[in-house]
């Protein structure tokens, strides 16, 4: 089933076979995103939290390349605050959810670079799962961004991300900032 897409590929809702388990699966056509969907893999696969959503397996077909990971069953935080379902005490304990799963992806040299309500998901339970690393960047590696390119969502972007500066661990908790405060 399809369940939604981005700038950079279509997420849908799969059965995995093997393992007989309910997968989240982002298709990406590979002529426009390849690097990009290389660089997203690589990026989540030096991240373990219990507040990002686990990446199982990068996978291709000649024509898209595929993120293999896990399921949240669960709402958008956009999702959320649009039906009014996010009291007081739910945007504080999803706030404090994302900043650990940020502080986690900062410690090991990964800035996400588009936080905002449609990639923090809320899991059975209350749980945040920050999702779609698409345009993160790794810290020390070769940026697939043009210098004074912008990528991102410019209403959740640092000031410094928006003039078209390297953005780092700084600009995401900006990003969060706006969404706990939205």
């Amino acid at each position: 089933a399809n369940d939604g897409s981005g700038g950079f590929g279509t997420v849908y809702q799969a059965w995995d076979e093997r393992l007989q388990r309910s997968v989240a699966v982002k298709a990406i056509d590979r002529e426009h995103g390849a690097p990009r969907v290389t660089r997203e893999a690589q990026a989540v696969a030096r991240l373990a939290h219990r507040n990002i959503a686990t990446l199982y397996e990068l996978a291709t077909d000649g024509e898209r390349a595929f993120l293999v990971s896990e399921l949240i069953d669960g709402e958008t935080v956009r999702a959320l605050g649009r039906r009014g379902d996010l009291s007081d005490r739910l945007v504080a304990e999803l706030g404090a959810g994302a900043a650990a799963a940020l502080a986690h992806a900062h410690r090991n040299g990964v800035v996400h670079r588009d936080v905002k309500p449609e990639n923090i998901l809320v899991a059975a339970g209350g749980e945040a799962k920050l999702v779609d690393f698409g345009i993160a960047r790794i810290t020390g590696e070769r940026t697939l961004t043009a210098s004074g390119d912008v990528v991102g969502t410019l209403a959740y972007m640092a000031p410094e991300q928006a003039d078209g500066l390297r953005p780092g661990p700084a600009a995401d908790v900006y990003s969060l900032a706006i969404t706990l405060y939205e």
